[in-house]
């Protein structure tokens, strides 16, 4: 079962709740798909570990009765209730997010942009030694190639570890932006609490 019959199975069997709470089930159920495809696993294993959506619907719905029945506070004291806490959460969020933007800056600034540097300049030596065979074609237009096949197997043995070396750092590429996008969903679950 893929993401999309997931949730739109799990919509349809949550269908007696109101929509703003029902959408914000649905958003925790997209975001734990989310997280899943991150730490590398398929949308069938994120299904199957999560449940059916049936199942799942039938619990959701027996704590929302259960809340509905009288042990929800009335609207009057719910908004008073906010008013109390928006405060709180909200001062918690600002010490957090600077908590979070001293620690990234003292202890991960550094490392990260070494990271980045060393990955961008072995890109650029992958795309450099890639196209070593359009340098060696110009070379023999204007005359300055001497020894042809000593240069051709040069430029072959150049060219292929170019194609390795991206092929590499493409792989590479997107090892980091997952790491870098789970990170960052890290520091949004720590700054909302």
């Amino acid at each position: 079962m893929n993401k999309k019959y997931f949730i739109n199975e799990l919509n349809y069997h949550l269908r007696k709740i109101p929509h703003l709470d029902r959408k914000s089930i649905i958003q925790d159920f997209n975001e734990r798909f989310d997280v899943g495809l991150i730490d590398f696993k398929t949308e069938e294993e994120i299904a199957a570990e999560l449940g059916a959506p049936k199942f799942i619907a039938s619990e959701i719905l027996e704590g929302y009765q259960n809340t509905s029945e009288g042990n929800r506070p009335d609207d009057n004291n719910r908004n008073n209730q906010k008013e109390k806490d928006q405060p709180i959460n909200v001062s918690r969020a600002i010490i957090a997010t600077i908590g979070l933007v001293l620690f990234n800056l003292i202890f991960l600034l550094g490392p990260v942009v070494a990271i980045f540097a060393v990955y961008l300049s072995l890109s650029a030596v992958g795309i450099a030694f890639t196209i070593t065979p359009i340098a060696w074609i110009v070379s023999i237009i204007i005359g300055q190639a001497s020894d042809l096949l000593g240069e051709f197997f040069i430029v072959l043995t150049l060219c292929s570890l170019g194609i390795l070396l991206s092929v590499g750092m493409i792989q590479i590429g997107k090892i980091l932006y997952r790491l870098t996008a789970k990170y960052l969903k890290v520091n949004i679950r720590i700054i909302k609490g």
